[in-house]
């Protein structure tokens, strides 16, 4: 240790060891400082750099300067039981200049909040960032506020202590959706004053992944602040759930010395149709001293299927001035991370960190159970003036299921209804088979040109969200006009929660039902005849409204008749009965007396609409005796 360090009282300078010693679980000691011509193998440190505190970290010289720190979701978090959302505090420096020793202090967090007991960042180096990332759980509806207190040593090695407090207040609703964004990278976007734009991702998404519409940027985007820039002039979304189909694309390109926090507002309707709005804080700076930073492959939320899907993801180093660093070392254990991720290999490392893809770590996202949160790796390297830095980077995920949207009509089975009766009123309910999202439902069946007798109160149908509830519903009515049948095909596409483009239908058996009846008519009408001669009768059976009835049964039987009446068969039944010949009676009528009177025949059939009912014909007849030959 420096002689111009030994004449501190003993407790200032345990106080001091204490507030530099790594708070991860890499092993390293804390500290920003430089080590001029020596080499730093990745992994090892340099003992006389921080158990000193001299060189770059700071010195009797250095700047009194503060720890900012600033919460990705300004305001109050509010998010739905049930849910969980991640927000990130970045920790930077007031003046630019290093401040080591960071340490979080107050880490016994309220139920249904995590993140502090992995926090290992304990460097705000030049330009360089720690970020802390919470995630708030909660599983009922609840409201308070979090605080997170932390000290660290400043530019000109005095122990700031107390050093500063977050506080977050936090809301949990019932199941209401909120919109949630994050930046990609998280945590401060840095870039050096001239050199290569740095691309910044906004993905909006629904922290419960059910649909929320309408989402429209209100910050302008023509009047960002200096460096920042959009080749969009205002962005909207129609519709906002899981994955990264809302994107917002900037970028980040500063002329000058610049730092100080880019919010972007917007507002949205969610699931229930209610008018929300949120912001989302983006901290930035400039560096001029090849300063690392990292970005992903694909940008913004990663997604897997569960069980059988995967999700390759590329980590690329780079600086961002394109000044060579050296010495990167990812901090993070790559055997321990979140379940469902893996990594090429055990440890990463690069010798030294340019422009270019020649420094990438390939990491695996294949999940076996449904999850979401997210994955923050940390890293050290050497910058171009070899300071010793520390880094963060964020890769929200999620996994999804490869699930379908069923349609299910309500009332189940063939509809009927008899012509001329209430109309039957049928909904028909869209719902996800396992109860997880999907979203941009479409009728694309003409909802205008239905079957005979169908109809809708809604010309179009869409759903943005779906899960497996009951609130995507089309209504639908049956009036037919006359007997028929046949069936409803409704025709329609989505989104499932596996972000893939699907297609399905819905078929509705239908039928239209007459309430007729069958008539009885004979041939002749009517018998006069004499006696001793045989007259053929035949009885044909048909219905009134030339639809079928069926089952018909003659049921006054056909022996014995009157005397004189007889027929070529004991019974008479008919399984159908429509126009036509197709059931007759046939009978005689061969009277030996005179005789009259009427014949009653009765019988029963099921008509066009299921109803039982029943029929008489009655023929008239009468027998004289021929006179006598010759009168």
């Amino acid at each position: 240790m420096h002689s111009a360090h030994r004449i501190l009282p003993l407790g200032l300078i345990a106080l001091l060891l204490s507030a530099c010693q790594g708070g991860g679980e890499s092993g390293f000691s804390s500290g920003n400082y430089t080590i001029p011509n020596a080499d730093q193998s990745a992994g090892g440190s340099d003992n006389s750099g921080p158990g000193g505190f001299s060189g770059a970290a700071g010195a009797p010289g250095g700047t009194k300067d503060t720890v900012v720190a600033t919460t990705s979701v300004p305001g109050t978090v509010s998010v739905t039981a049930g849910a969980s959302q991640t927000v990130s505090v970045t920790f930077t420096s007031s003046d630019g200049r290093s401040i080591h020793g960071l340490e979080i202090t107050g880490t016994t967090l309220p139920a249904d909040w995590s993140g502090t007991e992995n926090y290992g960042c304990t460097l705000v180096g030049a330009g360089s960032s720690c970020v802390l990332n919470l995630t708030y759980s909660p599983k009922a509806a609840e409201s308070g506020s979090l605080t997170v207190t932390y000290l660290y040593i400043n530019n000109a090695n005095q122990p700031i202590t107390p050093g500063g407090t977050i506080t977050i207040p936090y809301v949990a609703t019932a199941p209401n959706n909120n919109v949630v964004a994050m930046s990609a990278p998280t945590g401060q976007i840095i870039s050096s004053p001239g050199s290569a734009a740095q691309p910044v991702t906004v993905n909006f998404t629904t922290d419960d992944g059910n649909a929320a519409t309408n989402l429209t940027l209100t910050t302008d985007l023509s009047s960002l602040p200096a460096g920042w820039s959009s080749k969009s002039t205002s962005f909207s979304c129609a519709i906002v759930s899981s994955g990264n189909g809302c994107q917002l694309v900037l970028s980040y390109f500063p002329t000058a010395t610049a730092t100080g926090t880019l919010a972007l507002d917007y507002s949205y309707s969610d699931d229930s149709g209610t008018a929300r709005t949120g912001t989302l804080n983006i901290p930035y700076s400039t560096t001029t001293n090849g300063t690392i930073v990292a970005t992903a492959a694909p940008l913004g939320q990663v997604n897997a299927v569960q069980k059988t899907g995967n999700q390759a993801v590329t980590l690329t180093f780079t600086t961002d001035d394109g000044r060579a660093a050296r010495n990167l070392l990812v901090l993070s254990d790559l055997t321990k991370l979140p379940a469902g991720w893996s990594a090429a290999s055990n440890k990463f490392t690069c010798g030294s960190v340019g422009t270019g893809n020649g420094c990438q770590l390939t990491l695996n996202y294949a999940p076996a159970a449904i999850a979401s949160g997210t994955l923050s790796l940390d890293y050290s390297y050497l910058d171009a003036g070899g300071t010793y830095n520390v880094g963060s980077f964020n890769i929200p995920y999620a996994a999804t299921t490869n699930d379908n949207i069923v349609g299910t009509a309500t009332p189940s089975g063939q509809i009927s209804t008899i012509v001329g009766s209430a109309s039957p009123a049928v909904a028909v309910t869209f719902a996800t088979d396992d109860g997880r999202p999907a979203t941009a439902l479409q009728i694309t069946s003409d909802l205008t040109a239905l079957p005979g007798g169908w109809t809708s109160t809604q010309s179009s149908f869409a759903c943005s969200g779906i899960n497996g509830g009951t609130s995507c519903q089309l209504p639908l009515t049956y009036t037919p006009t006359g007997a028929d049948s046949g069936t409803l095909a409704l025709a329609y596409k989505y989104v499932n929660d596996a972000g893939q483009s699907k297609t399905g239908t819905v078929n509705i058996p239908y039928l239209a039902t007459t309430d007729n009846n069958v008539a009885a008519t004979s041939s002749p009408t009517s018998l006069a005849v004499l006696t001793g001669s045989t007259t053929p009768v035949t009885v044909t059976f048909v219905t009134d409204d030339g639809n079928p009835a069926s089952d018909l049964t003659v049921t006054s039987g056909l022996s014995p008749l009157p005397a004189g009446w007889s027929s070529t068969a004991g019974a008479l039944s008919c399984t159908s009965v429509i126009t036509g010949t197709g059931c007759q009676l046939s009978l005689n009528y061969a009277p030996t007396a005179a005789d009259s009177g009427t014949l009653t025949l009765g019988y029963s059939y099921t008509n066009n609409s299921g109803l039982a009912k029943t029929g008489t014909l009655t023929l008239g007849y009468s027998a004289t005796v021929p006179p006598p030959p010759g009168h």
